[in-house]
């Protein structure tokens, strides 16, 4: 009977604990589409880097969204052509950064390159991985990157 009870107790705390981080997730990508939808202004610049002997053309598009003095969104899309042997391969990289009050909340990346698109979804809470969609051994130091990447962006964003 004993160990019936902890078995009942240690499911009801994980289920409640799952449900926890799924509501909040829910909350995020709520907040995310609120912001997507928003008529706020978007600023927009064109980086492009072209390393001919290297056989290299880089073309990145950024664009944020800002609020008074508050950061809501962040994009990063790049385009790589690299060429060799005259044949052009392109690869399109996307990172979108999503804040409340200046708080990473989440970040989107994806990755096509020969029509496969790879894509991952990183939600933040509290300054701090809340839950990610990357299944890799390296997805929780990715989490942790994209979080300090997302400070020095807000440093150099936010002033």
């Amino acid at each position: 009977m004993m160990k019936l009870t902890l078995s009942v107790f240690f499911l009801f705390s994980f289920s409640k604990g799952y449900s926890q981080v799924s509501l909040k997730v829910k909350q995020i990508d709520t907040l995310v589409s609120t912001i997507n939808n928003s008529t706020l202004p978007v600023h927009k610049d064109t980086l492009r880097q072209d390393h001919p002997e290297m056989g290299l053309n880089i073309t990145t598009y950024l664009s944020m969204t800002v609020s008074g003095k508050e950061l809501l969104k962040f994009v990063n899309y790049v385009i790589t052509t690299r060429t060799e042997d005259g044949i052009a391969q392109q690869m399109t990289a996307s990172n979108t950064f999503y804040y409340d009050h200046n708080n990473l909340i989440k970040v989107e990346e994806y990755l096509i390159q020969d029509a496969i698109k790879k894509e991952a979804n990183w939600y933040y809470a509290d300054g701090k991985p809340l839950y990610y969609t990357l299944q890799s051994d390296k997805a929780e130091s990715r989490a942790a990157l994209l979080h300090t990447m997302s400070k020095s962006m807000l440093k150099q964003i936010i002033k």
